[in-house]
């Protein structure tokens, strides 16, 4: 087996997020190691691609010949349930193949129409998948509270068919097993709304073989019961993977340590002194990514360029996509700039609304001049009277400096900034 890949508190090398092994994807890294090529490196959209086929074909193979399976024993019976239970399954296949659609759309490069590639057609397949299993939720249920109101007693059915039945709830339980863990592997909302397809699956057949059982106790109205539970189980699945996979679409917020990793990458940088309005929009693995860095003004043009290059190059080799370096020059010469910033970080430290402030500018001579900054509200802030926070930082900047004007720019949410440091820190 492939040693484990660094622990996540490394930063990986390389363009690619890296595969991180978990003893309960042992088997299933295994299996993917050996048919797909370069699999550690799986925000690769063609590695991506593959383990999305392999998870989909393999779907495909083993529903339908458990489709077979079931409508032959269903067949030799006459057991309504496990007919339906077979058409179950084929729908599973019908599923898986819509796995494998979105994993070839994914992996399209851009075109005129998509400059962005079509990594989100992941998440639309997600969300097809989890609309189909909604539709299987609301059939099984209809047919619970049917087989609620009206029991039946069927004839008896031989053991061996149980058994049999329990083989396929092995074989569907491990195929639902590994569609998760490929699901967790490349984080894909596709791959895990079809484990729960199969997941499903195993429990239709549960209920099939549980009503079986309880024909020879007497209980008809196990059936019922187990159908419904069930059927709210696999509704929840499927408000689940909606959820999940329409955010992205919507537009979200990366995960908080993206955006501590660029922070930290661009930090790194000689000459950098502060990283904010950090902005990330992500198609599937692609990421545009836009960061304002300070630096001091005091550097001439073509250092400063050199410097936005740098970071730009830095980004670029961590994520898949594009970086955009915005330069903000500080005068931290101005005289009294130090005490200016002290006051400020001081006054806004007691401000539950706001989160950081940034881009600290003097303009003007010792006596007279202008105070411009930018403040970042906390997303819990709600609505903020702006007025009444520039007029409380006015009174408190005049207390000591009666000539100077202000002006304050408040960050759109979808910036990220981070936390205030302490006064003291930023002085």
């Amino acid at each position: 087996m492939p040693a484990p890949a660094a622990s996540p508190a490394s930063p990986p090398a390389g363009p690619y997020r890296r595969l991180v092994l978990r003893p309960q994807m042992r088997v299933s890294t295994w299996i993917v190691a050996r048919l797909v090529p370069g699999y550690r490196n799986v925000d690769d959209p063609s590695v991506r691609a593959r383990i999305g086929l392999l998870e989909g074909w393999l779907s495909v193979v083993v529903n339908t010949l458990l489709f077979f399976l079931k409508g032959a024993l269903g067949l030799a019976t006459g057991s309504v349930a496990l007919i339906g239970d077979a058409l179950h399954t084929l729908a599973d296949s019908f599923t898986s193949v819509v796995v494998i659609f979105g994993f070839r759309m994914a992996e399209k490069p851009p075109d005129e129409k998509h400059p962005f590639g079509h990594g989100r057609m992941e998440g639309i397949a997600a969300i097809v998948i989890a609309v189909l299993l909604g539709v299987v939720a609301l059939e099984m249920g209809k047919a619970a509270f049917d087989r609620l109101a009206h029991p039946t007693i069927s004839k008896e059915i031989p053991h061996w068919i149980i058994w049999a039945l329990i083989g396929t709830v092995l074989v569907k339980e491990l195929l639902a097993r590994f569609s998760f863990d490929l699901g967790e592997i490349i984080k894909s909302d596709a791959l895990t709304a079809d484990g729960w397809h199969h997941r499903s699956d195993v429990l239709a057949t549960v209920m099939v073989v549980a009503a079986f059982v309880g024909m020879h106790w007497n209980l008809v109205w196990l059936d019922g019961v187990m159908g419904i539970g069930v059927a709210v189980m696999i509704a929840w699945a499927a408000w689940e993977t909606i959820s999940s996979a329409i955010n992205p679409l919507l537009g979200e917020h990366a995960p908080p340590e993206m955006y501590d990793e660029i922070e930290h990458i661009a930090k790194s940088v000689p000459g950098v002194r502060g990283v904010h309005d950090i902005l990330v929009n992500r198609y599937g693995t692609l990421s545009i990514i836009s960061v304002h860095i300070e630096v001091s003004a005091s550097e001439n043009a073509t250092r400063l360029h050199e410097m936005s290059d740098d970071v730009e190059a830095a980004l670029g080799k961590r994520f898949t996509g594009h970086a955009i370096v915005h330069i903000d020059p500080l005068n931290t010469d101005h005289p009294h700039y130090e005490e200016v910033r002290r006051i400020i970080a001081e006054f806004l430290a007691g401000e539950p609304a706001v989160q950081s402030f940034h881009d600290l500018r003097l303009v003007g001579t010792a006596k007279r001049f202008k105070v411009v900054f930018d403040i970042a509200l906390k997303p819990s802030a709600g609505e903020v009277d702006m007025s009444a926070l520039r007029a409380r930082v006015r009174h408190r900047l005049r207390e000591k400096f009666s000539l100077a004007s202000l002006v304050i720019d408040v960050e759109p949410p979808y910036f990220r900034n981070a936390p205030a440091s302490p006064p003291a820190s930023q002085a």
